[in-house]
């Protein structure tokens, strides 16, 4: 039987502290409750140094420190796989969760070597992110899990902790791979601190002989694994013939495909792109040959997965804006489901990973071999949609006319067309034979569906035109001179504008009771619910898949 909750392993949000009390500062919320800026800023500033070798040597001697605080039993052995004398004093990365010490190491990475950051594309996994992909380690059998890009141990400590008996697992079922070899051996040294057994010094022997400092798309045969838990690298890459993936000259397209080829199950979080982007297709036909998994989408407004400061970044943003998903392929999955684009605030955000996968439903695949993000609720609008003789792209014509409408290129929580010009310098605009078929669009764009297309589709930050084009038009739609009176008698009393780089943009935000009149003339007959589409927090009130007061 584990012994870990016996010792004073790194602190996670649920239930572990700092070993003495800390100074609470304003928090920053960085995927843990447990999150402090003010000691990780004190950190980074305590190990930067003029070269990042000082730094690394600085870093190393900080995580001695710590391990030989955590665990006097094997201190030494830990010390002297380091290959430094641990620091005097107290560790300017103690009382921290494996969260916050992933981040100190990016960021003193980052800050010492801003070139290396920027081409390897290194994202740290917050602590509660990394927590809910090791709960769906759960679902697996016992077997070896490898993790090919470990860096400082964020991924692997939760997934130990997630375990029955983590010091067993650490010991014998885990294997590290990183080309950092200083993150590697700091990932070593805090997962045999946090759950070795009892004066077990064998425990880092066994670790560090199955590990291996390398790349993992090397050709070389890889360590022997049962299953994969990963956030690798998101950064552009040269073509890499050796991989069916290779016209999406992507590290992370790469990393998931022979994750995906190699492994008989995984846990991965990655960009979201892979879904929809075309150049992402023969990767999802690699993991079309699974038999299933979960794809959980993550949308990056008005939260985020990855969030807190991106050190030595010239992007004045400093926060993460990774629209994110985690994929996970278990061996007893039969069937892909793909959750819709997760939006929630940062209240919200427990909530999230309590009931977010409430949300899946099976895979559609859209006109272009997309894995559609399909609400719970539209299932029946997108199976009506799919016997739809007509697209919006059969309605337009490439000669332009008198009959024309504008659409805003940039949504953010909804889509409306305009038969009046809109002031704004993002748009599309689209021009029609007859004044017939332009009211027919004009009826279809100030509905639900383009903006539901748009979301299930692509959801990114803007609306593009061949997505937009591919909107089927539903069969029993008929024109209704009364729904395009309305319409053009809302473009006078609903017009909004939204500054954006020193422009007014202007849009037409159609009252919802009218969009709900369209959705109801243009699909008789189908059961939908739209709601949660349009919702800026899909979990506000959420508890445990019950809605508070309901």
């Amino acid at each position: 039987m584990s012994v870990a909750t016996e010792r004073s392993p790194l602190p996670v949000r649920e239930a572990r502290v700092p070993l003495v009390p800390v100074k609470v500062s304003t928090p920053l919320p960085m995927g843990g409750d447990t999150f402090q800026t003010s000691r990780v800023n004190a950190a980074i500033r305590a190990l930067l140094g003029d070269s990042r070798e000082i730094t690394q040597v600085n870093w190393l001697r900080a995580v001695a420190r710590l391990v030989v605080d955590m665990r006097p039993d094997i201190g030494s052995t830990l010390v002297t796989h380091l290959g430094v004398t641990a620091l005097d004093g107290e560790s300017p990365v103690g009382h921290m969760s494996i969260g916050e010490i992933g981040v100190v190491y990016e960021a003193l990475m980052a800050l010492s070597d801003r070139e290396r950051r920027k081409s390897q594309g290194q994202f740290f996994t917050p602590d509660d992110v990394a927590s809910f992909m090791a709960d769906q380690a759960r679902r697996f059998p016992l077997g070896a899990w490898l993790d090919p890009c470990c860096g400082v141990g964020n991924l692997a400590w939760h997934l130990a902790n997630a375990m029955d008996d983590p010091g067993e697992f650490v010991a014998t079922r885990l294997t590290l791979v990183d080309l950092d070899e200083v993150a590697l051996k700091t990932a070593q040294v805090l997962l045999v601190a946090s759950f070795a057994d009892p004066d077990d010094r064998s425990a880092l022997l066994r670790l560090v002989s199955r590990s291996e400092h390398r790349s993992f798309l090397d050709p070389a045969p890889l360590p022997s694994h049962d299953f994969v838990i990963v956030n690798p690298p998101y950064a552009a890459a040269a073509r890499d013939g050796r991989f069916r993936s290779a016209a999406a000259r992507d590290l992370y397209a790469y990393f998931l495909e022979r994750v995906a080829d190699e492994s008989q199950g995984f846990v991965a979080i990655t960009p979201a792109s892979y879904l929809s982007a075309p150049k992402y297709a023969q990767l999802r036909q690699v993991l079309s040959e699974r038999p299933g998994g979960d794809v959980l989408v993550f949308d990056n407004v008005p939260d985020t997965c990855f969030r807190g400061f991106k050190y030595g970044s010239t992007n004045s943003s400093k926060t993460n804006f990774v629209r994110a998903a985690i994929t996970v392929s278990a061996p007893a999955d039969r069937e892909w489901k793909v959750t819709p684009i997760l939006r929630w605030a940062a209240r919200s955000r427990r909530n999230l990973w309590l009931t977010a996968r409430e949300f899946l439903v099976p895979r559609r695949t859209g006109p272009s071999g997309e894995w559609a993000k399909v609400m719970p609720g539209t299932e029946g609008v997108w199976d009506a949609l799919a016997t739809a003789s007509e697209t919006l792209g059969t309605l337009v014509t490439s000669t332009p006319t008198p009959f024309r409408l504008e659409i805003a290129s940039t949504p953010r929580y909804y889509v409306s067309a305009s038969k009046r010009p809109l002031q704004r310098t993002s748009k599309h605009t689209l021009y029609f034979p007859s004044e017939h078929t332009m009211d027919k669009a004009y009826i279809l764009l100030n509905s639900s569906l383009p903006y539901w297309w748009w979301r299930c589709l692509d959801g990114g930050i803007t609306l593009p035109i061949r997505t937009l084009l591919t909107l089927p038009v539903p069969s029993a739609m008929e024109v209704n001179a009364e729904l395009v009176r309305l319409l053009e008698r809302s473009e006078e009393d609903h017009v909004v504008t939204k500054l954006n780089a020193g422009k007014h943009n202007e849009n037409i935000k159609r009252p919802r009771e009218l969009v709900d009149e369209i959705d109801s003339a243009i699909l008789p007959g189908v059961t939908y619910s739209f709601d949660q589409v349009y919702a800026s927090d899909m979990f506000a009130g959420r508890r445990l898949g019950v809605i508070e007061g309901g």
